[in-house]
């Protein structure tokens, strides 16, 4: 009777473990089958959302996205169709996620954290695993905030460093377009102004920095400096002798400690025209010139002065 009893026993322990892992056999197979769907939806989320990011790199889909499928082909042949095209999927999205900032990490992570207690908190109501929801809601919107601030820092940083890039370009290409001596600023501007067409009083202007473009509107009593080389041009009368016949004698310029020119263009010679001749003085006297050299190249007028000053 005794060895009877045993081997009842013995054999409905292995029923009640056979039925036991039938039962978390049937678990598993219930919650594979019930999250196909939702992680099939969340790779391709993530794969299309991280090649946006990475500006549409094509190569971890050629290698990872094939290669991916293939092993999965080869290695787990008998898997369901739908996880042979999610993990295919997600090998891509993770890949793409190395072309892209690691902040967005964070924040595509505390997105799936957040999603996760959402999902556990409408699921669970709170009767069970409380404090892990909860952990997960507050651990998500922490990574959340954490990984937008961050972005946002490095999107103005970005914008900043661009912005200077930018600068630095058109201060280079200004400073090449500029003229590089006291003789070729001068003759550039009398040209400018002995024949005034807007583009040309504009180029005139260009050649003043900011704060002497006021001062020779004042200097001129007129309220900018297109006025002003307007007003000087109303002067020129012989525009071909005033820019054929100008010259400006070497004693004109000289040196300043600060590494600025001074150019005296108030004493301005017209080869060859005396006062016996019809416009003697064709145009008008340029003014006192102060100018900077630019990045080692061209120079810019950044101080005037009127003859009468």
């Amino acid at each position: 009777m005794g060895g009877g009893n045993f081997l009842d026993r013995v054999a409905a322990a292995g029923e009640r473990k056979t039925a036991r892992d039938q039962g978390r056999n049937r678990r598993r197979a219930a919650i594979e089958r019930a999250i196909r769907f939702p992680a099939l939806i969340g790779a391709a989320t993530l794969a299309l959302l991280a090649w946006w990011l990475s500006d549409w790199a094509m190569w971890p889909w050629f290698f990872g996205g094939f290669g991916g499928l293939v092993a999965v082909l080869v290695v787990a042949r008998r898997t369901p169709p739908m996880w042979r095209v999610t993990v295919p999927l997600l090998v891509v999205g993770v890949w793409l996620l190395t072309y892209v900032a690691p902040w967005w990490w964070v924040l595509l992570a505390g997105v799936a954290v957040t999603g996760a207690g959402v999902a556990a908190l409408v699921m669970l109501r709170l009767r069970v695993r409380r404090w892990q929801t909860l952990g997960a809601l507050a651990l998500g919107v922490v990574m959340v905030a954490a990984g937008w601030v961050m972005l946002a820092l490095d999107a103005a940083r970005h914008a900043r460093q661009t912005q200077q890039e930018l600068n630095q370009a058109h201060d280079e290409a200004v400073a090449r377009i500029l003229p590089r001596t006291p003789g070729s600023m001068v003759n550039f501007l009398a040209e400018r102004i002995a024949r005034p067409t807007p583009d040309a009083v504009a180029d005139a202007c260009f050649v003043f920095a900011p704060a002497a473009r006021q001062q020779l509107a004042d200097a001129r009593r007129v309220p900018d400096c297109p006025a002003a080389i307007r007003a000087m041009a109303a002067e020129v009368t012989a525009a071909g002798d005033y820019v054929n016949n100008l010259t400006l004698s070497g004693q004109a310029s000289q040196s300043n400690p600060d590494g600025t020119l001074s150019v005296d263009a108030c004493h301005l010679d017209f080869t060859g025209l005396t006062d016996d001749t019809p416009h003697a003085n064709p145009g008008p006297q340029l003014g006192r010139l102060t100018l900077a050299q630019q990045r080692g190249q061209g120079q810019l007028i950044v101080d005037y002065r009127s003859c009468a000053s």
